[in-house]
């Protein structure tokens, strides 16, 4: 039984992040918000690890337990960042709360902000059928079976995973029906009107599009295993089955499903590598329609956040061991490898800049073809199935 002291707790929690939740970029549907802090998130994430050290991603964790450390559980619990239940696909139950442990993360609830935005995204509205992919702890899967007024369907491929959550949400009294499925080989039967995915892919499987209702929208990150260059897909089919859709560059993204991961980081080379002076600076973080285009156009590139020795400079790599680090201010370039990344970087930025710097695609269907479109010179294909 919960205490009255722990309830007062847990409650001036939700109260404070509905408050933070608010305040978050993107978020702007009180009626959302207000689902969300509804929701009891501590009794569906009863053990959750909290991140150590300044790094992230985070690599070392101390397992808290709700009954055992409270107040930092519910600090965790209610902030903005996402919450982390599993690592390394370990069950949680025979490890000892208060411990500190190394792993990744392959279980985690997605930072509020961003389960914001989607159930914005998506236009949730009363009586929608829902389809979660990646339902994790199925705390989206039950804010949407508040909003909607019908039972919420969570898909989830990890066995433990699933179970706790089915568990756990009947004992809220959430109407989430969790089904235990990889949600990459196919969906449950029937037509949805919303699918919303928790995790990133690097195109959207051919199976979630058959199963969209007309009429239905679906969401999910698509990446290309490059961190920090998110690109939300928005897909609608109208009402003659026709689908279309826009890939947006976003602030948040969902991280990438287990089997598909990070892009890896190569070895320091060993030369002073190929100097170059006068070059294109790194454009801004916030020119995120840029970052979106490099890392679909320029296959295999990802950015070396924090790369040892180079604290004022950008540098990217490649998963063929090309390299770039170039100075804030453009006056230096360094490259090395087989690819001369920054030049390829620079002429991909003229060619983003005469199709007018989109921050956003269009997304095309045509039979198996997904086709991201910025304006003229500027189109990829994604991946196929």
């Amino acid at each position: 039984m919960t205490s009255p002291a722990a309830s007062t707790a847990s409650a001036a929690a939700r109260t404070a992040f509905a408050a933070a939740l608010a305040q978050e970029p993107g978020v702007h549907d009180s009626a959302i918000v207000a689902a969300m802090a509804r929701m009891p998130r501590h009794q569906l994430m009863p053990r959750l690890f909290a991140p150590l050290g300044n790094d992230r991603p985070a690599r070392q964790w101390r397992l808290l337990d709700v009954a055992d450390d409270p107040e930092q559980h519910l600090a965790v619990c209610y902030g903005m960042d996402q919450v982390v239940v599993q690592l390394d696909g370990r069950p949680t139950g025979p490890l000892t709360p208060g411990t500190e442990y190394a792993g990744v993360p392959t279980g985690q609830s997605s930072g509020a902000g961003l389960l914001a935005v989607t159930v914005q995204d998506v236009h949730l509205g009363p009586g929608d059928r829902f389809l979660e992919l990646g339902a994790c702890t199925g705390y989206l899967s039950a804010v949407a079976a508040d909003l909607t007024g019908r039972q919420a369907t969570g898909v989830e491929v990890d066995r433990e995973l699933a179970r706790d959550a089915a568990m756990r949400l009947a004992a809220i009294g959430a109407d989430v029906r969790v089904v235990v499925r990889d949600g990459l080989r196919g969906l449950p039967d029937g037509e949805w009107d919303v699918i919303a995915a928790s995790f990133a892919v690097r195109r959207i499987p051919t199976a979630w599009l058959q199963r969209l209702a007309p009429g239905g929208r679906l969401r999910t990150t698509v990446t290309t295993g490059a961190p920090g260059w998110h690109a939300t897909a928005l897909v609608h089919r109208d009402e003659a089955g026709v689908l279309s859709g826009r890939l947006a560059a976003e602030l948040w993204g969902n991280v990438p499903d287990r089997a598909g991961g990070w892009i890896p980081l190569p070895n320091t080379p060993a030369d002073s590598g190929r100097s170059r002076s006068s070059v294109l600076a790194p454009p801004e973080p916030a020119e995120r329609g840029y970052w979106v285009a490099l890392a679909h156009t320029l296959p295999g590139v990802r950015r070396h956040w924090n790369a040892p020795g180079f604290d004022d400079e950008a540098v990217l790599v490649a998963s063929d061991g090309s390299r770039a680090a170039v100075t804030r201010d453009g006056s230096h370039a360094v490259e090395w490898g087989p690819r001369s990344l920054w030049r390829e970087a620079e002429e991909l930025h003229a060619r983003w800049a005469a199709a007018g710097r989109p921050a956003e695609y269009r997304l095309e269907f045509t039979g198996a073809v997904q086709r991201a479109v910025g304006g003229p010179g500027l189109s990829w294909q994604l991946p196929m199935d």
